[in-house]
């Protein structure tokens, strides 16, 4: 496994100490297990003898040399962010670049390239998806694609943001958005909401 870390952290449940290991890099071609982990939610969490899973938050660098992709992982806000961005392009690393800000960003990520989508596309339709519902504010994460069925899956919470339900949309309205809209450029690092409700804005201005 990659770079690794111990923290010292108490279960929220019964208080028990204990030491955890995080790990704060993974290379998808070599560290399978890692990554496997990592889509199953069960990296970087602290399973305590009382029952209790919580997760655990970490600066983690996620590479994937065969799909060309970087994440960086920064929990800590926004300075830690822009200086995930600075690092990234001093670096002179070249393909797709990416900066979020937590575990379930990476996870989506990370499914979104694996199912071979454009992650911009997704974002940009999820907004769209999240307008017709009347609720920009609900969290709503990629979860797989039925090419055969021509669905996108997605995992969409209430308006409390606190239970998960299954959600569909149309495969062909991914499309559409690939093919109409315009991809960010390859310095655009930070591919997430905020960013796809201004694209969304462009997009809507450009039509009118």
């Amino acid at each position: 496994m990659g770079v690794t870390g111990v923290a010292h952290v108490e279960c929220p449940a019964c208080g028990r100490a204990q030491d955890v290991t995080l790990v704060q890099s993974i290379n998808a071609r070599n560290e399978i297990e890692a990554k496997r982990a990592l889509l199953a939610g069960e990296l970087n969490a602290l399973a305590c003898a009382c029952g209790r899973t919580t997760p655990l938050f970490t600066t983690m660098l996620f590479v994937d040399p065969d799909a060309d992709l970087y994440v960086r992982v920064c929990p800590d806000g926004e300075a830690q962010i822009a200086e995930a961005v600075t690092l990234f392009r001093a670096s002179g690393a070249t393909g797709r670049l990416r900066v979020v800000p937590s575990p379930n960003a990476l996870r989506e990520k990370v499914k979104i390239i694996d199912a071979g989508l454009d992650d911009w596309a997704i974002e940009l339709l999820k907004v769209i998806l999240l307008a017709t519902i009347g609720d920009l504010e609900r969290i709503m994460l990629f979860d797989r694609v039925d090419h055969e069925a021509g669905v996108l899956h997605w995992v969409l919470f209430d308006e409390t943001n606190t239970q998960p339900r299954p959600h569909q949309s149309p495969l062909a309205a991914y499309a559409r958005i690939v093919a109409t809209a315009k991809a960010p450029p390859a310095t655009e690092m930070q591919i997430d909401r905020a960013w796809a409700v201004s694209a969304a804005q462009a997009l809507v201005s450009g039509a009118n």
